[in-house]
């Protein structure tokens, strides 16, 4: 965790820029989370340490941290309507949600990534990202519905 900071120091610094306790917390809320965190949750932590934080600053921060390469913004619906932030790092997966309890399930696949290299080799372009959502039941809920 050091090293992303001073990274993020580092490159504020380069633009003119500070490493404020707002956001050296928020990233340290990222770091911690060990999933996915929408704005609001992130907010929610990161006031449990520091009262004085606002989703305005959350989503600056997040907007600012995803500008560096610091941290990545996913969608985990298929509307994208919902947005979730990790850092960056975790390598490429994907993420299947729940429709019934809202559990996100990340998953990696052999199917996209072949799907990504013939899109690749057909359309003659570089591939840098994919991303697709998944939907559905997870196990608990499958038999629910």
């Amino acid at each position: 965790m050091s090293e992303v900071i001073t990274e993020l120091k580092n490159q504020l610094r380069a633009k003119g820029q500070r490493l404020t306790g707002q956001r050296r917390l928020i990233l340290r809320v990222l770091h911690e989370a060990h999933g996915h965190l929408d704005a609001n949750t992130i907010l929610e932590r990161a006031r449990t340490r520091g009262p004085r934080v606002s989703l305005a600053t959350v989503y600056r921060t997040l907007q600012l941290l995803t500008d560096l390469s610091l941290v990545e913004q996913r969608f985990i619906s298929r509307d994208h309507a919902r947005k979730v932030y990790e850092p960056v790092g975790s390598g490429e997966h994907y993420h299947f949600t729940c429709l019934a309890c809202g559990k996100i399930i990340e998953f990696r696949s052999p199917l996209v990534d072949r799907a990504r290299r013939r899109v690749a080799d057909e359309l003659g372009v570089k591939v840098l990202c994919a991303c697709a959502c998944f939907e559905g039941y997870c196990p608990a809920c499958k038999n629910r519905t």
